[in-house]
């Protein structure tokens, strides 16, 4: 008798893992996406009223546990099928869950969940959505759990730009003849994740609820995802633990310390499996399990980790030496790490809610900012604006080739381990302070930009007077931003460092939009003649930027003496715009500038 609690099933979950231990334990089963499909596992999935599955969550996660150890690839899909279903549920409308889960499901096919690289760890890097002619264009790097074929369709969650650099998340489905999926096999194989990589146009309708909804939505999948993770080591653990007693009980006698090993192991199994069963019954009730599925996915890694290790012991001190079934076990618990990701990144989020930092991008997960590694994007903490500051003094003044964390860490007094805490990279540093230059210039321009009751052409000098003010205080941070970022650091960046730097860039590309507006407001309203306001706002920028290049700060200057030098050079500039000669057409102008 097997001394491991096991949780009262109903009717309906009994039924389901029948099912699933029959398919386990059938000579010739393929474990496989088709081997799913053949199973009528895939029917669990199918949507039905008040947006539930015909399936309870529970017999969901039992079939997942119950194939975690004999069909590891059945289990890791339907594990990763329950959250894109989830998504489809909770965001998509009735015509959209009809579509991707009533008929991708009748043909024995599961919609898949994409991820990005360690979810829930910090410095996570989500794909990333622009709008274009009615449609969306999505790009970036994800991973999966199961190798997707021609007909899978795929949910990903995405961040779209909002007003004032804020950073929403939205939810896509791309259908899988989806043009511009390509799949990296040399960073999948057998028994790992496969990498995917995006750059596709979606139309309107494969947006996922409103744009911007779907961080909600997002933090209730990851815990799910987790929960089934758990499910998955609980599965493997079990079978770890069966094979450890037939080895036992293979001889006559067996040795105390063996048996009392196995007893330890039974009771670490028992409480991990009861976390587990509570978790699912927090889901079931509505409740947050953020924290809850990351502490119950840690302890049956563990519990799981522990349990094979013993087996393998104990199996190894028998005359008989069948290592086979464990063998194969190991090589499922691999592929289980493709749908529960690192340990780690589960121990993130715990310390994050012991010691958590605060944020001021609230367009941002909560999940992926301002911890270990996070590539920050706004201030987090006095420590993460020292060394920003110091980074972007040290790029002006002596370059970023010759500039090294070392020379940062020393300049404000610590070690380079510190600066990696929150910057992986001198190129994610380099970033970090161009991102916050362009953040702290819209912060200042964009209030301005949208004023009531003053002229367009007014509105436009005080939106270049702003921006000369703020090259003036924020010298260093400016001298970055007027860099060719793309020429500096776009052949020496990783893949993942490179989709950061495009962000940047779309920032960079944002601001310039403000003035381009105002100077378009301004023609409209007959304040400034016609002219190419996509030209016009080139010369502008050259004119306040160059300013980089010459001013230094002079022993006794004053906030006065600045607020002189910026009206001078927004009065420059809107007078040149104001210009009567025009030499060449608006038109031939414009199309300079596509």
């Amino acid at each position: 008798m097997m001394p491991i609690w096991s949780p009262t099933l109903t009717v309906g979950e009994a039924r389901w893992r029948r099912l699933a231990h029959e398919l386990s334990h059938r000579a010739g089963i393929e474990d496989s996406a088709d081997g799913l499909g053949a199973s009528d596992l895939a029917r669990m999935l199918m949507p039905k009223r008040q947006l539930g599955f015909a399936a309870s969550l529970p017999s969901i996660l039992g079939v997942v546990e119950e194939t975690a150890s004999d069909l590891p690839r059945v289990s890791t899909l339907l594990a990763t099928a329950m959250g894109a279903a989830m998504v489809l549920l909770r965001l998509g409308n009735a015509g959209q869950r009809k579509s991707w889960l009533g008929q991708v499901i009748e043909r024995g096919r599961l919609p898949l969940l994409l991820k990005n690289r360690d979810v829930v760890c910090a410095g996570e890097a989500f794909f990333n959505a622009v709008p274009d002619a009615g449609g969306w264009i999505v790009r970036g790097k994800g991973f999966i759990a199961a190798a997707p074929t021609p007909a899978d369709g795929m949910v990903a969650f995405a961040l779209i730009p909002q007003e004032h650099d804020r950073q929403a998340l939205t939810a896509f489905v791309l259908p899988g003849d989806t043009a511009g999926i390509s799949v990296d096999s040399a960073d999948g194989g057998e028994s790992r994740q496969q990498c995917v990589n995006l750059d596709v146009r979606l139309s309107q309708d494969m947006l996922l609820g409103a744009a911007g909804s779907a961080q909600a939505v997002f933090e209730e999948i990851q815990a799910l995802c987790r929960i089934a993770a758990a499910a998955q080591a609980i599965g493997a653990a079990l079978t770890a633990y069966e094979q450890a007693c037939r080895a036992v009980r293979a001889t006559s006698t067996a040795p105390a310390q063996e048996t009392l090993k196995l007893a330890s192991c039974a009771s670490a199994l028992c409480a991990a499996r009861t976390m587990l069963h509570e978790s699912v019954r927090a889901v079931e009730a509505g409740e947050n399990v953020g924290l809850l599925s990351a502490m119950t996915m840690l302890s049956s890694a563990q519990c799981c980790d522990q349990m094979i290790a013993t087996s393998l012991q104990i199996a190894g001190t028998k005359p008989l030496k069948d290592f086979a079934r464990l063998h194969a076990l190991l090589h499922a618990r691999q592929i289980h790490l493709a749908t529960a990701g690192p340990a780690h990144a589960q121990a993130a989020l715990l310390a994050g809610a012991i010691t958590p930092l605060e944020t001021n991008n609230p367009g941002v997960p909560r999940t992926m900012s301002h911890k270990p590694g996070a590539h920050n994007s706004g201030v987090s903490s006095d420590r993460v604006v020292e060394i920003l500051d110091a980074a972007a003094d040290a790029f002006t003044q002596q370059s970023y080739d010759a500039t090294t964390l070392d020379y940062i860490g020393d300049v404000i007094g610590v070690t380079k381990g510190s600066i990696y805490y929150h910057y992986r990279s001198k190129a994610d540093l380099f970033v970090a302070v161009y991102r916050r230059a362009m953040e702290m210039n819209i912060d200042t321009v964009a209030p301005i930009s949208g004023q009531p009751g003053v002229s367009a052409v007014e509105c436009l000098y005080r939106m270049v007077y702003a921006h000369a003010l703020q090259v003036m205080k924020h010298l260093s941070y400016q001298r970055v931003a007027v860099q060719d970022l793309e020429a500096h650091l776009m052949g020496r960046v990783t893949e993942e460092q490179r989709i950061r730097l495009n962000e940047v860039i779309a920032l960079r590309d944002r601001y310039e939009q403000l003035f381009v507006r105002a100077l378009q407001k301004a023609i409209d309203a007959g304040e400034l003649p016609q002219q190419s306001a996509r030209m016009a706002v080139k010369p502008l920028f050259g004119a306040i930027n160059h300013t980089t290049m010459w001013y230094r700060q002079r022993p006794g200057e004053t906030a006065a003496d600045r607020d002189r030098i910026a009206s001078y050079l927004a009065t420059f500039v809107v007078s040149g715009l104001q210009h009567t000669y025009q030499p060449f057409p608006v038109q031939a102008l414009e199309d300079a500038t596509h």
